[in-house]
């Protein structure tokens, strides 16, 4: 897990860096990821084998994440597309599951050898005309979804699973919705991350997240999920396949240990990861609360990521992400530096306060960054961390 130098550099001058478990420095895989995904596809957790689930004339949705996500997109397909071999190219419908998330072009996603040949949709989550209205969970989320997982014989829905700051963890239903939902529906049930349930690592009791099952649940399609389980270096370890809550069960439950760390309370926390979750202060607010999870009352988050395609929408930076949901991760008394390429002008109307370097950050804190460390920890791919003191 190699440190960017400006990290090492801090640890080197005595800032304490969290310590994944042994599992993540084993980085033990039982074979490759074509290997993992045949041999997942074979056992099936609560579900029939993906081949016995449609016939000769089906029609297959197989929703895959966009490029905000770091998943390996191309071969989870290429394992479903094995296992439907019976299956003409002109069965399947590639969608990009951009969620909230402003569409993407395809190619951002997606090989150029698999855009010529198969369909693809790209969803946007504002195209009301593009979604079909299935009905309302017993929370009140209306629910509608793209049409291209409705008017289909089978949905596969691919992703990884990973920490999630108010889902528990990634992948399972999210594919489907919020990741093919109309916007305001989303929204509307992400307010439920304000529920205490809505935690990091926290899946079972999650309300946030039984919500969007249950939003799902609604979609009277056959779906069959399909997630890998990848250690902080994006090496494949685990892959589960089968139904599309109760193989992401089993999938969170063998995830836990490759994302639990050990990490010291400290005054100052140092969070940050790879892009693309530092692409965008709209992604990289994610690695706000796992530096919640350590950071002592009064202390600051010194947040690293460069922002190179800005902010996101700032109203829902600010409120929908921060207030609603990141905040209640933090101390009470908090404060926020961003070390980050965005223009002060631009910082400023966010929640965090700019920071020229992470030394400046130190000096906002009240640290002489020359001096002793010792109450500083260090988060390095924090997106895949869930710390405990």
């Amino acid at each position: 897990m190699a440190l960017p130098a400006a990290l090492a550099s801090l640890v080197a001058r005595g800032a304490r860096l969290a310590q994944p478990l042994a599992a993540l420095e084993q980085g033990l895989s039982r074979g490759s990821l074509d290997e993992l995904c045949r041999g997942a596809l074979a056992e099936p957790i609560g579900s029939p084998s993906l081949g016995s689930m449609v016939g000769g004339r089906a029609r297959v949705a197989v929703l895959v994440s966009d490029a905000t996500r770091d998943e390996p997109r191309t071969a989870m397909f290429a394992a479903v597309r094995e296992a439907l071999a019976h299956l003409p190219d002109t069965a399947f419908t590639l969608v990009v599951a951009s969620g909230t998330h402003a569409p993407r072009p395809a190619e951002t996603a997606l090989d150029g050898a698999t855009l010529r040949r198969y369909t693809v949709v790209v969803h946007d989550g504002s195209d009301l005309s593009a979604c079909v209205d299935l009905g309302t969970t017993a929370e009140g989320t209306r629910v509608r979804v793209n049409r291209a997982v409705v008017d289909t014989d089978l949905v596969v829905s691919l992703g990884r699973v990973r920490p999630h700051y108010f889902a528990g963890y990634s992948g399972g239903v999210k594919g489907v919705f919020p990741g093919c939902g109309h916007s305001p529906d989303v929204r509307q049930n992400h307010l439920l991350k304000a529920d205490p349930t809505a935690r990091l690592g926290v899946i079972h009791g999650n309300r946030c997240r039984a919500d969007m099952e249950a939003a799902v649940e609604i979609l009277q399609t056959p779906k069959f999920l399909l997630n890998v389980i990848a250690d902080c270096d994006n090496r494949a370890v685990d892959v589960v396949a089968g139904d599309i809550v109760l193989a992401h069960r089993e999938a969170a439950r063998r995830a836990a240990p490759w994302f639990e760390v050990r990490a010291p309370r400290g005054r100052i926390v140092v969070t940050s990861d790879r892009p693309p979750v530092t692409s965008s202060l709209y992604q990289a607010s994610k690695l706000l609360p796992p530096a919640g999870a350590v950071l002592e009352e009064g202390g600051t988050v010194i947040l690293v990521a460069d922002c190179s395609e800005g902010t996101g929408p700032l109203d829902i930076v600010n409120r929908g992400i921060y207030e609603l949901g990141v905040r209640l991760t933090l101390p009470k008394d908090h404060a926020i530096r961003l070390v980050s390429e965005l223009p002060r002008d631009v910082a400023d109307r966010t929640y965090a306060r700019r920071a020229d370097s992470i030394d400046g950050a130190l000096k906002d804190a009240g640290v002489d960054p020359m001096g002793s460390l010792e109450g500083v920890v260090v988060l390095w791919r924090a997106g895949e961390m869930i710390p405990a003191p």
